[in-house]
């Protein structure tokens, strides 16, 4: 791996080089005076900036060496490889220790949700964020001008409640505007998914205020829709969200059940009500699908440029 100013900023050389690392067989060099990326720190570089193309170099000799212990390595497992039953039984103590993340993992993995290579899924995680972060900025934008038209439609109707719309303009509106001008920060980027989920809690929390304001000024009631119609908009937005399907299914399922509280406590119970849950059902049942195959496109994605097919997944 021959690190440069120009490499060390190239994503798909610092997956390949991630690729490697997991296989325990990165060998990095560097040519210049850039440093390698954060997570290959911790790698032994070979200095090549002095080098004056020969042989004798101290640095070639140094590479030759590393490079000579390596095949020498290689071919010793070669002439004594592990016996079959000596490597089950390593495989399988390991999943005896750790049974159910064993499993969980290897479903994720087969789902097409998690590359092997823990390394590599850094990688692709970064990439997810750079493809997709300016979508988190778009609902961002999109939350709060739904509250500022919402806000506004509240002072045009007479029905319109006084403290629905000072929420909405003094919390709701000023909360997503922050998230807004946050996401443009270093650390928003780099704890993508943590930024989206605390915005997706944020933007859930002022809904529900929100809707009990609404029901307590306005005919528009929990009995009456109040409470789903605003479950499903949050839901939509959730599928907007470029979110892990993990993440989505659990933000999804946290705004259903506290729907279900709602509504429940307004007195709706499921056998009386069943329609407002199925709407509700439906459109987190359409939410965690679309997560899914956004997921499994830019995963699918990632893995083509380099013409991978990580454990037979992609």
């Amino acid at each position: 791996m021959i690190w440069s100013e120009h490499s060390v900023k190239s994503h798909w050389v610092r997956a390949e080089a991630a690729y490697a690392l997991g296989k325990h067989k990165l060998l990095p060099i560097s040519i210049d005076q850039s440093e390698p990326p954060l997570q290959f720190m911790q790698i032994q570089t070979i200095d090549f900036r002095y080098w004056d193309r020969t042989s004798n170099h101290h640095a070639f000799q140094q590479l030759a060496g590393a490079l000579a212990k390596r095949l020498e390595a290689s071919a010793a497992s070669t002439a004594q490889p592990r016996s079959l039953s000596h490597t089950l039984a390593a495989l399988s103590a390991d999943a005896v220790e750790h049974p159910a993340k064993t499993r969980l993992e290897a479903w994720i993995a087969a789902a097409g949700l998690r590359f092997p290579e823990t390394v590599v899924e850094k990688e692709y995680q970064d990439y997810f964020c750079e493809k997709t972060f300016i979508i988190a900025q778009f609902a961002m934008l999109l939350a709060a001008a739904t509250y500022l038209v919402y806000g506004a439609a509240d002072m045009a109707m007479e029905s319109g409640g006084v403290l629905s719309t000072r929420f909405r303009f003094m919390i709701a509106l000023p909360l997503m505007a922050t998230f807004f001008a946050l996401s443009f920060k270093v650390f928003a980027r780099r704890h993508s998914q943590a930024f989206i989920i605390a915005l997706g809690v944020v933007a859930m929390a002022c809904t529900y205020i929100n809707v009990y304001l609404i029901a307590a000024e306005s005919p528009f009631r929990i009995d009456n829709g109040n409470a789903t119609m605003n479950a499903m908009l949050m839901l939509g937005f959730l599928a907007l969200l470029p979110l892990s399907v993990g993440s989505t299914i659990v933000l999804g399922s946290i705004i259903v059940a506290v729907h279900a509280g709602v509504v429940m406590e307004a007195g709706m119970f499921l056998w009386t009500s069943w329609l407002f849950y199925l709407h509700v059902s439906s459109m987190f049942t359409v939410a965690c699908c679309i997560a899914y195959w956004r997921e499994r496109f830019y995963r699918t994605a990632f893995a083509a440029e380099f013409g991978w097919r990580v454990a037979g997944v992609f």
